[in-house]
């Protein structure tokens, strides 16, 4: 998936917001350009500020190995009219699920939002169908009023105690831990179900307006560099992020490594490789962008480290997460 000579295909530049018809090279410059002056900031902060509104932010086309593959499933899917797949699971798996019926049985509100997610997809797919519409169309963000949007905290799962579990939910959870117990029985997690009509409609609409020429071979890197590792879309601080929104004291940005800043580093890092540990000589210190230039990374100390020639060549451009 890294650039080549090939040309950048039209989806690419188009779910960017570029005109589908400017130049290669034209593109590529105004993209680095963008992509390079702020870093993404789950970079430096190891969180990301934007939460669930990244799901508003650009997603790339599918690749077309990856658009013929998912094709050829649809495919078989609409052939043997069931979703879905039924994968056996080895010893170990086996057991964790065994671990988790147990869980459940003594605490079902484990498995609440879990159901309580399968019974919106199901509430969902019904209106789909008695509304003649493509599921997908019910599936969108929401796109106005997000000043109300709130995400309840705190987000590791501790408060599904919080959930009243009676009526439907009560139901659910009973039908998915005789699922649980079936799987640990037979050794084999079935999650296929019938096919039903709302995504029947997409799907053969799918089948029939696949072209795969409407896909990218390939995306260049410098382009991939930009997705959001979790959700694959693009990071909204390449659209967003402008210098009137930096804090008032400006990020160093450059190459160029004040003489002070590099004595604190050499005393901070004690002559040491931070990458593979080996004690340094004077003439055998490289100072390290941990967030390249080129990725937005800034010239402040807090970004710079000690490595050997070796160690510093080998990194080139890559981020460690």
């Amino acid at each position: 998936m890294s650039s080549s000579k090939k040309a950048i295909h039209k989806t690419i530049k188009e779910a960017l917001g570029y005109p589908e018809d400017i130049d290669d090279k034209d593109f590529l410059k105004d993209w680095k350009h963008r992509s390079s002056q702020a870093c993404k900031p789950c970079w430096e902060l190891k969180y990301c500020p934007y939460g669930p509104f990244v799901e508003q932010s650009p997603l790339l086309p599918s690749l077309k190995s990856e658009a013929i593959a998912h094709h050829e499933h649809i495919k078989k899917v609409l052939e043997t009219g069931f979703i879905g797949t039924a994968d056996p699971l080895d010893d170990e798996q086996r057991r964790e699920v065994e671990k988790f019926v147990m869980v459940a049985k003594a605490n079902p509100a484990v498995l609440a939002k879990r159901v309580v997610r399968n019974l919106f997809m199901e509430r969902i797919t019904k209106l789909a169908e008695e509304e003649g519409k493509n599921i997908l169309e019910y599936m969108q963000s929401p796109m106005s009023d997000f000043e109300k949007f709130r995400v309840p905290y705190p987000l590791d799962g501790s408060d599904a105690d919080d959930f009243v579990i009676e009526g439907e939910l009560k139901d659910g959870i009973d039908a998915e831990i005789q699922r649980l117990e079936e799987i640990v029985r037979t050794g084999i997690d079935d999650q296929r179900s019938p096919l039903d009509a709302a995504r029947k409609k997409s799907f053969e609409a799918e089948v029939f307006n696949f072209d795969a020429n409407e896909f990218p071979d390939e995306i260049p890197q410098i382009i991939l560099d930009a997705m959001c590792k979790n959700f694959g879309h693009i990071c909204p601080v390449v659209f967003v992020g402008e210098s009137i929104t930096e804090t008032a004291e400006k990020r160093r940005r450059g190459r160029y490594i004040p003489f002070k800043i590099k004595l604190r580093v050499v005393r901070r890092d004690n002559y040491t490789c931070q990458e593979c540990g080996v004690h340094l000589k004077d003439d055998e210190v490289e100072f390290d962008h941990i967030i390249p230039h080129a990725k937005g990374g800034s010239a402040e100390e807090h970004n710079i480290r000690l490595t050997c020639f070796d160690c510093n060549r080998d990194k080139s451009d890559h981020v460690d997460m």
